[in-house]
């Protein structure tokens, strides 16, 4: 019996492939956490783990998210049996928890990813072009970044999946067989299942369709001395167009009919958020903020994720291998449409934050690795010294990015949880009733549901009007930030309260609309309730602040002046009555809020305290607030700390820490001294590093109380365990 023959060049790709999928995997797993990484992660853990807990059966509510009632167990669990099937098959090679499979998840899946990127690069070119698309899909900086070992978040789903299907949809057209659109169909449908948005790939593909047929009847009619041969031009359609028109038919309708929906309500719901509408928070999401690509700040910031060299090889390389396959008179084949499509539609919706650079990536990957294939394919029958040059210059570029971002992955982290926070959280879990709800911020929801395995206010698993009732997303943030701003004890216990049950017409409503899915604990009433001050809230105020509803009378650059303590939130338009603020005062957005100042020390240029004197000899210390150019001085005179701002203002409270790290507390209300009185509070870090300042509308506020002050005057709230970084309060809502 005669072997086949195998190529070369086949060995050699398939051994860089598996060297690239070892190497994505050990970039990923340079350093394993013992926990669930980070906050939203803890969502894809707690219901993969009730999933395998309850027989692999999704249950039909989640009592612990946005408690009372809870919500819908999500429907796209596709990602969470992936986790549990990394699961069982770790579990035959080695004894292992699901927590430590859970963590390994995303660098499986990262691996995963390779594979599908190859095979989208060769389908497109040639194994070549299926390399260079895989080592920079899996290599991009954000990438790596969202696919670390404990990271469990849906990024290496978004990644695995828009390759698979891309690569599916491609398969089926040039091989239209029943099985390959089988194929197509199935991988989008997982994608969806896994990702809800993952209804993008068919709504691109839905787009080549219009665009495919007019760059053919231009072609036919400049063909045909500007007339149209229909026969002819249905004849070279049909081929490319009647399997992608089926996939995308029988996408659609599948989807409609098992509850995944379709591209027609994608593209509802993704207006609405490009349009503002849905829940309020995302105007507070770093991510999410506007972004000018095209001014110079803009463009590097999505270009530093990307990675330089793949989006040139994108942005310049793809329209001159165009340009030269016109200028041999070449048209543009489906699949550089396609390529087109990709990259400016996923560069356009960078617009809505730079989070979205993820899925920009993946078409800059697949089509850098497509100029590379054709490059190589230009070039093969050239002379040895030019194919020696090209070839050579590509493997070098290809190696300098893999070696950046295989530093970039080794210097990568920043998403462990912190010993302050897993010590608060097994405090709860150990002694908090079972019955018993959380209230904070809503960032923090997941990791305390998923680790204590209580019920949680609030959470980042968006919930808006028509599936949270009667308090969806927008409710609970707007009334966390009256809780955390108000200077009303009384009004901050009324609003807990309300969350402690629903009323009996709630409840009904809710059984109105879900049924029999919704449990009876769903509208019992809680145990007890605990709120929680962290100090990341301190950076978090403005959105607090704002979301609650308070605002800063400015008007003019004076007027903010005489309000220190007023801050920008980076609204989508001025409200009527405050004038734009901020980075956006000339874009008619942004509104004046209260927030907490953070100041440095002054240093000279050794990093040493500059130590001034004033015409009385008293000792002068300055503080800044950011590079504002805002500055508070403190005078120390005889046993007096004199705190004032910009030359014009005393501000009467200030509350230090002395040599024995006692805290002292000033009152200067009635300091005789001409300049004109604030009745805000500076607080001064212990050793003098930093200094906050509270404006007097937020100095008593239930966040600086319950924080600062460890609950201090408040009736209300006991504080029932403290660290540097969280207090924890069980509330009496009696």
């Amino acid at each position: 019996m005669k072997l086949p023959k195998i190529k070369v060049n086949f060995l050699i790709s398939i051994a860089l492939l598996l060297l690239v999928i070892i190497l994505t995997y050990k970039s990923r797993t340079t350093e394993i956490p013992d926990l669930v990484a980070d906050y939203d992660p803890w969502w894809f853990y707690r219901h993969a783990k009730e999933i395998l807990d309850n027989n692999l059966k999704p249950p039909k509510w989640d009592m612990l998210s946005f408690f009372p009632p809870g919500r819908p167990f999500p429907s796209s669990s596709g990602w969470l049996y992936t986790i549990i099937l990394f699961y069982k098959l770790l579990s035959i090679f080695t004894e292992i928890t699901f927590m430590k499979a859970a963590i390994l998840s995303p660098a499986i899946m990262a691996s995963l990813s390779v594979i599908p990127a190859y095979f989208l690069g060769k389908e497109l070119s040639n194994e070549w072009g299926g390399l260079a698309t895989a080592i920079f899909a899996v290599m991009t900086p954000v990438f790596v970044s969202v696919s670390l070992a404990g990271y469990l978040d849906t990024d290496v789903v978004v990644v695995f999946y828009s390759y698979l299907c891309v690569y599916s949809i491609f398969l089926a057209i040039k091989n239209p067989k029943w099985y390959s659109i089988a194929f197509a169909v199935v991988s989008n449908l997982l994608f969806v299942y896994s990702w809800w948005f993952g209804w993008y790939v068919i709504l691109f593909f839905s787009l080549l369709l219009p665009l495919y047929v007019l760059q053919n009847i231009i072609k036919n009619y400049k063909k045909n001395k500007l007339k149209i041969n229909l026969k002819e031009m249905w004849t070279e359609l049909k081929k490319p167009l009647l399997p992608l028109l089926i996939i995308v038919l029988i996408t659609n309708i599948i989807g409609t009919i098992i509850g995944l929906g379709n591209v027609g309500i994608f593209i509802l719901t993704a207006s609405g958020f490009r349009l503002g509408k849905g829940v309020i928070v995302n105007v507070s999401v770093a991510e999410l903020q506007p972004v000018d690509v095209l001014t110079k700040s803009g463009f590097n910031s999505v270009i530093q994720r990307i990675g330089t060299i793949p989006s040139y090889f994108m942005l310049i390389g793809l329209p001159l291998l165009v340009a030269y396959k016109l200028y041999k008179k070449e048209r543009p084949n489906i699949e550089e449409i396609f390529l087109f499509i990709w990259a400016l539609v996923t560069f356009y919706i960078i617009l809505n934050g730079v989070r979205f650079a993820l899925l920009f990536s993946v078409a800059v990957a697949a089509s850098a690795g497509y100029v590379i294939g054709n490059i190589i394919n230009y070039i093969k029958n050239k002379e040895l010294l030019i194919k020696s040059t090209i070839l050579g210059l590509l493997a070098f570029l290809i190696l300098l990015y893999t070696s950046q971002t295989l530093a970039y992955s080794m210097n990568s982290g920043g998403y462990d949880i912190s010993s302050n926070w897993i010590g608060m959280l097994d405090w709860l879990k150990n002694n908090a009733d079972k019955n018993a709800l959380i209230a904070t911020w809503w960032d923090p929801g997941h990791i305390i549901a998923g680790y204590t395995g209580l019920k949680v206010h609030g959470d980042g698993a968006h919930c808006g009007p028509t599936e949270c009732m009667p308090y969806n997303h927008n409710n609970r943030i707007e009334d966390m930030g009256k809780i955390m701003s108000t200077n009303n004890e009384k009004e901050a216990i009324e609003i807990l309260k309300k969350y402690s049950q629903l009323k009996p017409e709630d409840c009904q409503k809710i059984k109105d609309v879900y049924g029999n899915i919704v449990p009876k604990e769903a509208c019992e009433k809680i145990s007890e309730i605990y709120f929680i001050s962290s100090s990341d809230l301190i950076g978090k105020f403005t959105w607090m602040n704002y979301f609650g509803g308070f605002r800063v009378p400015v008007t003019s650059r004076e007027d903010f002046l005489k309000n220190p303590g007023s801050c920008c939130a980076s609204t989508p338009k001025t409200e009527e009555g405050q004038v734009s603020c901020g980075e956006f005062a000339y874009q008619g957005r942004g509104v004046w809020v209260w927030c907490p100042w953070i100041l440095n020390l002054q240093r000279d240029q050794d990093g040493k305290p500059v130590i001034m004197t004033d015409k009385d000899g008293n000792n002068v210390i300055t503080y800044e607030y950011g590079g504002s150019g805002l500055k508070f001085s403190i005078i120390q005179k005889n046993n007096t700390l004199i705190p004032i701002y910009n030359n014009r203002f005393v501000i009467t409270n200030i509350m230090f820490f002395n040599d024995k790290g006692q805290v002292q507390f000033l009152d200067l209300s009635e300091y005789p001294i001409k300049l004109e009185k604030i009745d805000g509070l500076i607080w001064i870090q212990p050793g003098f590093e930093n200094a906050i300042y509270f404006a007097p509308q937020i100095k008593d506020s239930i966040f600086v109380r319950t924080f600062f002050f460890s609950g201090s005057g408040l009736s209300n709230f006991e504080m029932v365990y403290s660290n540097p970084e969280i207090k924890l309060f069980k509330v009496n809502i009696n």
